[in-house]
């Protein structure tokens, strides 16, 4: 199992979809997640324990509830990661894709520990403030703001600091669809 990751607005997601074309399965983290929040039982009564019941709803959990609660409260963030991650983890290591994308591996050791390699998107700050704003809706100062956030995930050193030991492929998506299109084709 290989691993697809990177900065805000780099490309994971198109990564994903040019493997999935190629019928390559890859399981995006985040949608696995929110899953999981609408279909494990246990986990939505963990949550229900952990937040109050009133956190579920039919389609998983109150999204806008629970952002504003782990953005407010640090200790929430970290406690729900601490039930969520494992059951993803299990999820993941069961369903055995040959990719799974996400944005955050490194809070979920023991999924990386599994990844053969992991492949980094990156692209310049220009075109990532760009596609955020196309593609996302964003105004420029949310997107500055986001990309800041994120500042330390522009070398590749510091992936290489966050990931010892792993062997890491790093994708330029700087350029063009058909340019990425070739670069994900040369790595498989």
């Amino acid at each position: 199992m290989k691993g697809i990751t990177g900065s805000i607005g780099a490309g994971k997601s198109l990564v994903g979809a040019i493997l999935r074309e190629r019928k390559i399965r890859v399981i995006d983290a985040d949608i696995a997640v929110h899953h999981l929040y609408r279909d494990n039982q246990e986990l939505r009564q963990t949550i229900a324990s952990e937040f109050g019941a009133d956190m579920l709803t039919e389609k998983g959990i109150s999204r806008g509830r629970m952002a504003e609660l782990v953005f407010k409260d640090p200790s929430a963030r970290l406690r729900l990661e601490a039930l969520v991650y494992p059951v993803l983890t299990d999820y993941l290591l069961r369903a055995n894709p040959a990719f799974v994308e996400a944005a955050l591996f490194e809070n979920v050791p023991k999924l990386v520990e599994r990844l053969d390699e992991i492949w980094v998107v990156i692209a310049s700050e220009e075109v990532r403030l760009n596609r955020l704003m196309a593609k996302r809706g964003f105004s420029e100062e949310d997107a500055r703001r986001r990309i800041e956030l994120q500042k330390s995930r522009d070398s590749e050193a510091y992936w290489r600091g966050l990931f010892p030991g792993k062997v890491l492929r790093f994708i330029d998506n700087s350029l063009d669809e058909s340019a990425l299109s070739d670069a994900v084709m040369s790595l498989l």
